[in-house]
């Protein structure tokens, strides 16, 4: 089979090409900023995430609330100076660390959960109230950085 060459044609005169070209970048330029001029302007670096929350306990009481980070990093994650923002509030201690794929859980009250499930290094406890009917809890790095929400 040999190739056979074929004429360079196009439908549309080179004029037309340079117009059209020029349109259709033009065109992707304000595409690009309509997606990124509605994006948020904060991001999450999700390096610590929420992993679970129990906002709404079987006993109903507030005492029973609880919130798990899990650290997805390899590394162990110093959270000294983090904080939880939004419905609840905590700051985490000095010499807080989240190991490596480890999880961190914080309570509104560390001892009733630890004696109700058996789990230890339970921190806290964080104040205010997780909402029922949903809300956005924000977590900050100790430069006030948003790390996840």
């Amino acid at each position: 089979m040999t190739d056979v060459p074929l004429p360079r044609r196009s439908l549309i005169s080179a004029r037309s090409q340079v117009h059209w070209l020029h349109a259709g970048v033009g065109g992707l330029a304000a595409l690009f900023f309509l997606l990124f001029a509605a994006a948020p302007e904060t991001r999450a670096d999700s390096v610590v995430v929420f992993n679970e929350i129990m906002y709404h306990p079987g006993t109903n009481v507030a005492g029973g609330e609880w919130l798990e980070l899990h650290n997805q990093m390899a590394v162990d994650v110093d959270m000294s100076g983090w904080s939880l923002a939004n419905g609840v509030a905590y700051t985490f201690p000095e010499g807080t660390v989240i190991p490596g794929g480890g999880y961190q859980v914080v309570a509104f009250s560390p001892a009733n959960l630890s004696a109700a499930t058996g789990l230890t290094n339970v921190l806290g406890p964080f104040t205010g109230q997780l909402s029922n009917s949903g809300e956005k809890l924000e977590l900050y790095n100790r430069n006030q950085r948003l790390m996840d929400s």
